[in-house]
């Protein structure tokens, strides 16, 4: 019989040591020790299926609870919060330290780079933090030069450089950070959209905080820092985002608490009230609103509308991953969801409904330049077609789960309660234009040319998609109520039955 790969370990290291007159003795039975898989924590166990498999987000993934319970540790004496808890520190300066704690209405997602799984650094007692590396970036972005080189210093000079007068300590949550730490990824865009025969979407977990409040703290090598104008530029940086999938609304609009939210100055806002199917976590019953629904409308929508009018399915993937992003690079399209009210779930925990939301705010909308030197009668053609493809979701369903139903609540009566939810419905004062049969047809028409005119093409055709928007693929049926204001899901979109479209 072969030696263990502990046998075989200790003999290696037993040669080493003689080399240089030291020697090891263990009794066979000592040296034949192996150890215990179940014993070594998951957190260092392989990735790989029957050890500690972390990809994969469904509720049958018991590798994935048992590594975040031993990471957190628990306390039941504290409703399941985590052992090791940073308390609310002295804010403001104290003892050299200038600290800021700033509330996030949204998760925020940071990413330390393990292969395991997406999840932020983690530090002493296993309680994640920012690194200062990542605040110093954050902040140098919201700074003008001179403030850039006064607090963040100056390397442009690889012979004289000049160090910043600040240090940057990081940032770390405090409270609950382990509430809701498990989060999804959910890619459903070749399965919504793409080839009439793609397999259904995987769900994959990261780690990222849910509504979190974060200590930011600082040190300065000048006792006379303006510590005033550091907090400000600090909170015009977090309006640009924190971590990553800031394009989702992820580490957006984090402030003071008890301030009231800063407005981001976005080229496109619209004020939103719907209600519909809600997401739930993977215990299949807390429901969460997350305003990446947004995103993933839009991005199926571009797909869409771009795939009625060329087959060139790259051209129209490099587009689409333009607008919206690819794990190789950055979206130029940034949204954020301001909550005016706080969102409303009913039917939480039944067992005959599936839980539904009720929210009302504000959508943010803007398109970063492609370059600095991008010409702005481009820069407002995109923005302008932004604009009609918000504006189209709205009027084809809305957003989220099941948007291409109606709410069966309000436009089906005899629809019971103790049925499950199906639909959404939204409400906007900002798309109150069409009104008419006359008014849609030509927003669609208008909609299409402006597709021509994206992907430089005169003759229309159609891509190989579910949903190619195309006049020979689909139609819209519609008829005038008496709705004096715009409501989404008041038209209906049949797709060819004979092109076998959803």
């Amino acid at each position: 019989m072969g030696k263990s790969a502990f046998e075989n370990a200790f003999a290696k290291q037993a040669d080493k040591l003689a080399k240089i007159g030291l020697e090891i003795n263990l009794s066979p039975e000592e040296q034949a020790w192996e150890p215990d898989p179940n014993g070594v924590p998951m957190m260092y166990q392989a990735q790989i299926s029957g050890r500690c498999s972390l990809q994969y987000a469904g509720r049958e993934n018991q590798d994935l609870d048992k590594w975040r319970d031993q990471w957190i540790y628990p306390n039941p004496r504290q409703n399941g919060q985590p052992h090791y808890q940073r308390s609310r520190p002295t804010l403001g300066l104290s003892n050299g330290i200038y600290r800021i704690e700033v509330e996030f209405p949204h998760r925020v997602f940071s990413n330390c780079g393990q292969d395991s799984i997406a999840r932020p650094t983690i530090g002493k007692n296993g309680i994640p933090f920012l690194p200062g590396s990542s605040v110093k970036g954050l902040f140098r972005r919201a700074c003008t030069k001179e403030q850039a080189i006064q607090y963040c210093g100056d390397a442009s000079d690889r012979n004289n450089l000049k160090p910043g007068r600040l240090r940057f300590q990081g940032a770390y949550p405090i409270g609950n950070w382990s509430d809701r730490i498990v989060d999804l990824v959910h890619p459903q865009q070749d399965r919504q959209v793409g080839q009439p025969n793609s397999r259904s979407a995987s769900a994959f977990a990261l780690i990222s905080f849910y509504k979190p409040h974060f200590i930011f703290e600082f040190t300065s090598s000048d006792s006379n820092t303006n510590w005033q104008e550091v907090e400000w530029i600090l909170l015009q940086a977090l309006q640009l985002g924190i971590g990553g999938k800031t394009s989702s609304s992820y580490g957006l609009g984090g402030n003071l608490p008890g301030r009231p939210p800063i407005n981001p100055a976005a080229p496109i806002s619209v004020l939103l009230q719907g209600e519909g199917v809600s997401s739930v976590l993977r215990d299949g019953v807390t429901p969460e609103f997350r305003p990446n629904l947004f995103k993933a409308s839009l991005r199926g929508h571009v797909q869409r509308l771009l795939g009625g009018v060329s087959n060139q399915e790259t051209v129209i993937n490099q587009q689409v991953e333009d607008w919206f992003g690819k794990t190789d690079r950055p979206a130029r399209v940034k949204l954020f969801w301001q909550e005016r009210e706080p969102v409303s779930f009913q039917d939480v925990k039944l067992e005959h409904r599936n839980p539904t939301y009720g929210v009302k705010g504000l959508l943010y909308l803007d398109v970063s330049r492609r370059k600095p030197s991008q010409v702005e009668t481009e820069y407002q053609s995109d923005i302008a077609f932004l604009q009609q493809v918000i504006q189209f979701a709205f009027v084809m369903g809305g957003f989220g789960k099941s948007w291409r139903r109606v709410w069966h609540r309000d436009f089906l009566p005899q629809y019971h309660e103790e049925r499950f939810a199906i639909g959404c419905h939204w409400q906007s004062p900002d798309f109150d234009q069409i009104q008419t049969q006359q008014q849609l047809h030509q927003f669609l028409v208008d909609l299409h040319l402006a597709c021509h005119q994206r992907m430089n093409v005169r003759n229309a055709q159609p891509a190989n998609y579910r949903e190619a928007w195309h006049p020979s693929r689909v139609a819209v049926y519609c008829r005038t109520g008496s709705q004096s204001r715009m409501r989404s899901n008041y038209f209906t979109t049949t797709h060819s039955r004979q092109l076998r479209r959803s």
